[in-house]
């Protein structure tokens, strides 16, 4: 290689010199420069997104706790009159409430067991009932339930 270097004119020496430079500078650019490059700009938008994100939950974050805050006020009265307000609400019919310390048990002979969840989750994420213990039975139609034992407390 050395040799056919050597027989190569000055002027041939100088192009193959100055395509290899080119070739060189295009390759550190296409392999180095042009990736690195590309991957700070998708980090920086990532970045980006994720401060943005950060603001959002700061700003939101006092929204929810006064939210929290008047959904524990509204949260008054009694366990039987939240029970009978939300079961007529949602077309659920109890057939029987007893108090038991804090907490309320009720009996409901037939209800559609998807109509028993929503009640449940209502309870739950806007009356702040919890559900303490629950028994069920099969009713004679598929998809519905009896209710043997509900007992609900708050928190």
């Amino acid at each position: 290689m050395k040799a056919r270097w050597q027989q190569l004119n000055a002027r041939e020496q100088k192009m193959i010199l100055a395509l290899g430079s080119v070739v060189l500078v295009f390759l550190l650019y296409s392999l180095i420069w042009q990736p690195l490059n590309e991957n700070l700009a998708k980090t920086q938008a990532k970045l980006k997104r994720q401060q943005d994100l950060l603001t959002w939950v700061s700003e939101n974050t006092a929204r929810y706790q006064q939210a929290s805050k008047n959904k524990q006020v509204s949260r008054g009265g009694s366990l039987s009159s939240i029970v009978n307000r939300t079961a007529k609400r949602n077309g659920i019919a109890i057939t029987r409430m007893q108090p038991q310390g804090n907490d309320i048990q009720v009996w409901i002979d037939e209800v559609s067991f998807s109509q028993l969840l929503q009640w449940l989750e209502q309870l739950t994420n806007n009356e702040g009932l919890n559900v303490k213990a629950i028994d069920l039975n099969n009713a004679k139609q598929p998809g519905v339930v009896g209710v043997r034992r509900l007992q609900l407390g708050r928190g």
